[in-house]
Parts: C-alpha cells; structure tokens; sequence
C-alpha cells in the first residue's frame, strides 16, 4: 500500500532564504503519472504548486507564489514530490498539504512552515574629522 510521508516536526526558516518542503511516496514509486499538488487550506487562494498530466499547471496558483515554486522533476520518478519554495516571505508561514492522487489511489500530508523574519544589523562608520 502507498502512503505519503514527511516530517512531523515544523519546519524553520528565515525569511528570504529557499526552503525545501520534503513530501514522498513511500515505498519509492514513480509519480511521472501522479497529480501532485500543493496547497493551503486555510488561505483565500490556497494552490501553491500543480504537477497533472506530466506538466506544471499553476494558472490557479496564488499570486503570492508566482515564480517562487518548483518541484524535482528528475526525481518525480523516485517518488520525491518536495517543493522547494524560494524567497521566503513571512507570510509563507503556515501549514501546507502535499495531496498525490492517480486513478485508484490519493493520500496527502501536512507540513507546517515556521518562517523567522531575518534580523540585519546595520554598522556605519563615522570618519573623523
């Protein structure tokens, strides 16, 4: 039986930085074939990513994650169905769901994303007179 697994604990990252959100199928089978999708439950637009029909379809995706998601395609094969999320955002900060269906099969997962803003230090030097 296939099943869909991936941490348990929240996640941590720094706002700016990418973040990779770990999501297999377990044990290892190719998900070329699969819908994998994405999402947030609990926001208005809620699809982060869509891999269907061999392709990414994010003409639904949330405008906040334009340009900023991707999957492993080369290793879709291997069952790895991760995000990588880049640019972080403190608004990215939540729970994300990794739902992969076929014809007879689905399962998903949640992931909760903790994102920490990134705290700089400025340093001027004054040059004396």
């Amino acid at each position: 039986r296939l099943k869909v697994v991936g941490p348990e604990a929240p996640l941590v990252a720094v706002a700016v930085d990418d973040l990779v959100l770990p999501c297999f199928i377990h044990p290892n089978t190719s998900a070329v074939d699969m819908t994998v999708e994405w999402f947030r439950p609990s926001i208005k637009d809620p699809l982060v990513h869509l891999y269907k029909d061999h392709e990414d379809r994010n003409e639904k995706q949330a405008q906040s994650y334009k340009g900023r998601t991707s999957l492993f395609k080369d290793e879709l094969h291997k069952g790895n169905t991760s995000l990588k999320l880049s640019s972080l955002r403190v608004s990215d900060e939540g729970e994300y769901k990794c739902l992969i269906e076929e014809k007879s099969w689905y399962d998903d997962i949640t992931i909760k994303v903790i994102v920490e803003g990134k705290i700089e230090f400025c340093i001027e030097a004054f040059k004396e007179k």
